[in-house]
């Protein structure tokens, strides 16, 4: 009897070991697939996903003016859309700086506005995410060629431009027509035959033209059909001749009512003035060799976004023919569009003028840095040429050509 009782003892025991075995063979997973188990029982959202729901972040570099219009269409966007967007604008000198500081501690926003000749620097830093790895759908083949130059770097393009704004000479019809100039000029020759007439007239004033700002200086030699770098002897010359002529660091307190022939200004603050006599004319030719001088801004996204592809919607919206059709009609400034310029039909966007080269050149990133890393030297030197400070042969030589270049 005592040992039937054992019998019944050790069957019990051996039941409850196996049943014990099982259950730790439920509970145990094989070695190194721990986190894809409880990956695939308790799914655990990305970081991207975790912040779905947080705002895409945007910083500009506008002024305030502009930055209010840009307000106004992200209203739109986040109306029809149902998008989360966070603008910010850092309209400070030293906007470059602070972006930069932000971005190389990981604290950078998803999207950035900004100059396009920040673009390379902050690429070539690893701050920025290439276009092609966050869009499949680049607008490349309509946009103007040296605007991409400014955004290409190592084969990549790290931008996608949204506008610009280049100086351009703004010419007075009718105060052209009182010295018997019928036509605007355009050849060194007719540059020539406009400073003969300006002196049969007795030193009448000819053209307005700042001494510190290198912008002025160089769509002047671009209209006069030479490089600011090296410089045709001719228009070196025309400019010695002429500087009597020229109405040079006008106070815009000091309001004569005198209509020159010509002034430079930024096409933004033209087009916003501009009347039945004014003409604008770009130095296209010049722009086209060197992009910088389209003074361009360009939208990018940060390397560290977790919002790329919501950066690539809220930038394709952006930078799409209908709103930089709007941007130009509340700024001035240019759209980065070819087919806005198309005037065959008719002139979508109510442009001052037409474009020819710009938008006929395929770019070329031969010299497009040159005069971008000679900036301040250049200022420096023609601000001291066309005040008379210096001589034709030592601008030359400051920026780095010889009197008798193209």
């Amino acid at each position: 009897m005592r040992r039937k009782n054992y019998w019944l003892l050790f069957a019990i025991l051996l039941l409850s070991l196996t049943t014990l075995s099982q259950g730790q063979e439920l509970s145990q997973t094989p070695s190194g697939h721990e986190e894809e188990d409880d990956a695939s029982l308790f799914p655990q959202p990305s970081t991207q996903e975790r912040t779905s729901q947080s705002p895409i972040r945007v910083i500009v570099h506008l002024s305030n003016e502009d930055f209010k219009q840009l307000v106004e269409l992200n209203h739109t966007y986040v109306s029809d859309t149902g998008a989360t967007v966070e603008l910010n604008n850092i309209p400070d000198a030293d906007a470059y700086l602070q972006l930069k500081s932000a971005l190389s501690v990981g604290e950078g926003p998803d999207v950035m506005l900004i100059n396009s000749s920040w673009v390379r620097p902050m690429a070539s830093r690893g701050y920025l995410l290439p276009v092609e790895s966050y869009t499949s759908n680049r607008a490349e083949s309509d946009t103007i060629n040296p605007l991409l130059q400014e955004v290409e770097w190592n084969g990549y393009q790290w931008g996608t431009p949204a506008d610009m704004n280049p100086y351009v000479l703004v010419w007075n019809k009718k105060a052209l027509n009182s010295l018997g100039m019928t036509d605007i000029p355009g050849d060194i020759s007719s540059w020539k035959d406009l400073l003969s007439k300006a002196k049969n007239r007795g030193h009448q004033k000819l053209l307005e033209i700042s001494s510190g700002d290198g912008y002025d200086a160089a769509a002047l030699l671009g209209a006069l059909g030479t490089d600011p770098l090296n410089p045709s002897q001719i228009s070196l010359e025309w400019i010695d001749k002429a500087r009597a002529f020229m109405q040079i660091d006008h106070d815009p307190q000091d309001a004569s009512g005198t209509q020159l022939p010509l002034t430079f200004s930024a096409v933004s603050e033209a087009a916003g003035t501009q009347t039945a006599d004014m003409v604008l004319r770009m130095p296209e030719q010049l722009y086209a060799v060197y992009p910088s001088l389209l003074r361009s801004r360009s939208y990018a996204v940060s390397a560290g976004s977790q919002h790329a592809k919501e950066a690539a919607e809220w930038i394709a919206y952006m930078s799409s023919a209908v709103v930089q059709q709007k941007w130009y009609q509340a700024t001035g400034k240019l759209p980065a569009l070819k087919s806005l310029y198309d005037d065959t039909v008719f002139n979508p966007a109510g442009l001052p003028f037409h474009l020819t080269s710009l938008l006929q050149t395929a770019g070329t990133d031969k010299d497009a840095g040159r005069l971008q890393a000679k900036w301040d030297l250049f200022i420096k030197a023609s601000g001291e040429y066309i005040a008379g400070k210096s001589t034709a042969g030592e601008y030359a030589e400051a920026v780095g050509g010889e009197a008798g270049g193209s």
